[in-house]
């Protein structure tokens, strides 16, 4: 029983490195997740997928995402996507079948915003990596979405970011008024 539950595992992580090194994620990312596979096999499925080697250094962190405002407008509508799909809590455990609905749904509702390599444009997340790293805060809480009463979206926090943790929203509505 063992030795078939070990198969039904390898061939699970299988399924899964393909579908998150298909969108581009970073071996490293992925390895956290699909443990039954060395990360040499996950360079090898991400060079035979895309044909050129896998992205090498550090993966983004959640402070270094938004660069402006506007970037908290777009990265908030991703994690409500991602928090609308998912059938666990996202602050408890990464749902990786709604990180995959997420980021597919929001590259239909921008498809010409995708940047695989710097400079990235204001629409964040740029690339499935800070798409990953969105659910990761979210499940680690250094980032949360929260309910603003004024305007009735939902917003980002990220906690130690250079912008204060209040509604972008308002903010930008704020500034268009003046």
């Amino acid at each position: 029983m063992s030795r078939r539950s070990s198969f039904e595992a390898r061939l699970n992580d299988q399924y899964w490195a393909y579908q998150l090194l298909k969108r581009k994620l970073r071996t490293s990312l992925a390895s956290k997740v699909v443990i039954t596979l060395r990360p040499t096999d996950l360079r090898n499925i991400y060079h035979a997928i895309h044909q050129e080697r896998p992205q090498s250094g550090i993966a983004p962190n959640i402070e270094a995402i938004p660069k402006t405002r506007e970037s908290f407008l777009y990265m908030a509508l991703f994690a409500s996507i991602y928090r609308s799909a998912s059938k666990v809590d996202i602050k408890m455990e990464i749902d990786i079948n709604a990180i995959i609905f997420a980021w597919d749904f929001f590259c239909e509702i921008f498809p010409n915003h995708i940047r695989e390599r710097r400079p990235f444009g204001r629409i964040r997340p740029a690339n499935f990596d800070d798409a990953w790293v969105i659910a990761l805060a979210i499940q680690d809480g250094l980032a949360e979405l929260r309910y603003c009463t004024t305007c009735h979206r939902n917003f980002m926090v990220i906690n130690g970011c250079k912008y204060q943790p209040i509604c972008q929203v308002c903010v930008l509505d704020s500034f268009r008024k003046n």
